[in-house]
């Protein structure tokens, strides 16, 4: 039902009930409106209300919807909204059905307002030319290129016209989604609030957008200033947060006093305590202590011990350093990188590290230092059991709600992309140890001193590795071409790779997405040339590099197994397919015996320290256990008796396939 104009018998009601309008012509009720529930509120400018029946809760009492002790300013005021006690007014908005507003200083709007579309925020590089500008429908990967890709003028001119055209597309008159509820807030300035939102005790907002959901609803908290900022749908920042000039992506939390600037956080981020400036948080970057400092770097699926930092000045030219995390990395307690610096895939830094470290092909190592001197041992975290339970919890602890997951992610810890790196560093390390006398107990590596004795071992490790990787997915697709087909030629000729890429060998991490480079290189020809000219073809691309993954990392094995065996997997016999089964059985039954008796150490006599203080050694067993459990409980731990039993029977049913087929 339309709204009408004011009558003048509504207008004395009105006035009666201590309202008032700069002009009662402007003033347009729903024929529904129930006047008593107009109080102390002035009209200022075009205000259209709609009905204001039944009654909204913050969670206790019900409290009847209209509008009470408030200036409401060029608004439009859905159905059913209840607009309480605001302090100064509420202008240039439109308010959504079932909105609550209540004890609010203002929210204001100006005309021309982006709501934090556009903003440039300085990543990786404190110093700038790094600028990425952030957008609602921002994504880990449309914001990477942003970032990390500035060697095509042409290509990096496009991409912000792509951007800037988006961010404009935002702009226009302020807006308070469905169902919202923003009460005892301070003010709130060229701030959009999407569907379902609840912002509570928040002690200033100002330029930004809090996208939210019904699935996902997003949540700002108490004593929260936020300023140049956009957080996606369900996203939760409260408890005292600080932030200037950041995104916060789907279902990242933040609080505890956090603060951060110039910084993306991405899907699953957490962010507590610490500091932030200058930070490409890809997905599942967590850091929950205080004193800890990320600084001008790129992470992801990385977790940052307690008094992590990073240097990224040598106050020369100022800060102008920055540093690359490969996913999967963690930092212990006090740990302390010298930016630049570029750390493998799955690496464990620990201490003090006053070196400039470069190590992209010595994926899975510790970076330790001692008496001053920054060591490498490589591969070593192929064995320990937090990175097989890193590699299980991410995917579970996927929180994200909203119909639209923005960011695409690749959780695979062992992929083309990782497996590649220790093909290269396996023959670094080969290369170093033929060409290192015996004499020499320490090499140099990317700024890192190597034992010696560590190449051979670092080289076999990784051998290990990429033999399980190739014959595990080899031997898979070969169960499975069997299962199409009872003769073995005509299986076999299914194994031939369906994707036609030129350069497998090279594959990136776009925060999160793992795709070989080529197909990066074509969407950076296209958005150069123009044919890709929009976010949604943006979106496309990157879309398509993710639903081609798996048939590229297919072609990867293929053409990477004729390269370690010289075996055409479209072209092998029984005797090779029963060779692969066993060497992946090997590999396999290896790797899980030493993760497996690393899990055990947490059960072991040092665990057991301070266990059962005032009791005698029995209740100090008992007193662990009760605690903490034993191998023979422990979920974890079983799981991975589980997958032993699990390998000897794919083994055993894969070797009895072969050997009955025809």
């Amino acid at each position: 039902m339309k709204s009408t104009r004011v009558t003048l018998s509504q207008i004395k009601k009105l006035s009666q009930q201590g309202c008032t309008a700069h002009n009662w012509k402007s003033v347009t009720l729903s024929p529904q409106c129930d006047l008593s529930r107009f109080r102390n509120v002035a009209f200022i400018g075009k205000v259209t209300v709609g009905k204001n029946g039944g009654s909204l809760s913050d969670g206790g009492t019900e409290m009847p919807c209209g509008i009470y002790n408030a200036a409401i300013a060029d608004c439009t005021v859905g159905d059913d909204v209840r607009i309480a006690n605001i302090g100064s007014a509420i202008a240039n908005y439109f308010i959504d059905k079932n909105a609550l507003i209540e004890n609010v200083a203002s929210i204001v709007a100006g005309a021309d307002a982006t709501f934090g579309n556009g903003v440039e925020l300085d990543v990786v590089n404190e110093g700038g030319g790094r600028g990425t500008k952030i957008i609602n429908e921002l994504t880990a990967q449309t914001a990477y290129v942003q970032a990390m890709m500035k060697h095509n003028d042409a290509f990096t001119r496009n991409l912000s016209t792509i951007i800037e055209k988006k961010a404009k597309s935002h702009s226009g008159p302020g807006h308070i989604g469905t169902h919202t509820r923003i009460v005892h807030c301070g003010a709130i300035t060229n701030v959009n609030i999407g569907a379902h939102a609840y912002v509570h005790g928040a002690q200033s907002l100002e330029n930004g957008t809090v996208n939210s959901c019904k699935e996902h609803p997003t949540e700002i908290g108490e004593a929260v200033q936020a300023k140049s900022f956009i957080l996606a749908e369900g996203a939760r920042v409260d408890s005292g947060a600080i932030l200037d000039k950041v995104y916060v992506g789907q279902a990242v939390k933040m609080g505890k006093q956090f603060s951060a600037e110039n910084s993306l956080f991405f899907a699953n981020c957490e962010g507590f305590h610490g500091e932030a400036v200058s930070l490409f948080a890809g997905p599942y970057t967590v850091t929950h202590h205080k004193s800890t400092l990320l600084i001008a770097g790129i992470f992801s699926f990385y977790n940052a011990g307690s008094g992590t930092n990073q240097s990224n000045h040598m106050y020369k030219l100022g800060p102008v350093h920055q540093g690359v995390f490969e996913r999967g990395c963690k930092t212990g307690s006090f740990s302390y990188v010298l930016l630049e610096g570029h750390i493998g895939a799955f690496s464990v830094v620990i201490g003090k590290h006053f070196t400039n470290i470069d190590a992209p092909n010595l994926p899975f190592s510790y970076i330790q230092e001692g008496e001053g001197i920054s060591k490498i041992i490589p591969g070593m975290n192929l064995f320990s059991v937090g990175t097989v339970r890193d590699g299980e919890k991410w995917p579970k602890r996927d929180n994200r709600k909203a119909p639209v997951k923005r960011d695409l992610i690749i959780f695979d810890v062992f992929s083309p992309y990782t497996v590649e790196k220790m093909r290269r560093g396996r023959d670094e390390l080969i290369a170093l140890s033929e060409s290192t006398s015996k004499d020499k107990a320490y090499v140099t590596y990317g700024g890192l001193q190597l034992n010696r004795l560590l190449l051979r071992k670092g080289a076999k490790y990784y051998s290990m590795a990429i033999a399980r990787y190739l014959n595990d997915k080899a031997c898979a697709r070969i169960a499975d071409a069997m299962e199409q087909s009872d003769d073995w030629n005509s299986a076999i000729s299914l194994l031939k790779p369906r994707s036609r890429l030129k350069k497998l060998g090279e594959w990136t991490d776009v925060c999160g997405l793992l795709t070989p480079r080529e197909r990066l290189a074509t969407l950076e020809e296209k958005v150069a040339c123009g044919s890709c000219g929009s976010y949604d073809d943006l979106l496309k691309e990157f879309q398509s590099m993710y639903d081609n993954y798996r048939a590229d990392e297919w072609q990867y094995v293929y053409e990477t197994f004729f390269k370690e065996y010289n075996i055409r997997l479209d072209a092998i016999t029984k005797e090779q397919a029963l060779a692969a089964i066993e060497e992946w059985q090997k590999a396999a039954i290896s790797f899980h015996s030493m993760i497996l008796e690393d899990s055990k150490r947490e059960f072991g006599p040092i665990a057991k320290i301070g266990y059962g203080i005032d009791q005698s050694d029995e209740a100090m067993e008992r007193d662990f256990t009760a605690v903490r459990g034993s191998s023979e409980t422990n979920s974890v731990v079983q799981k991975l008796v589980k997958e032993g039993n699990e390998i000897r029977q794919r083994y055993t049913h894969f070797k009895n396939k072969l050997t009955t087929s025809g």
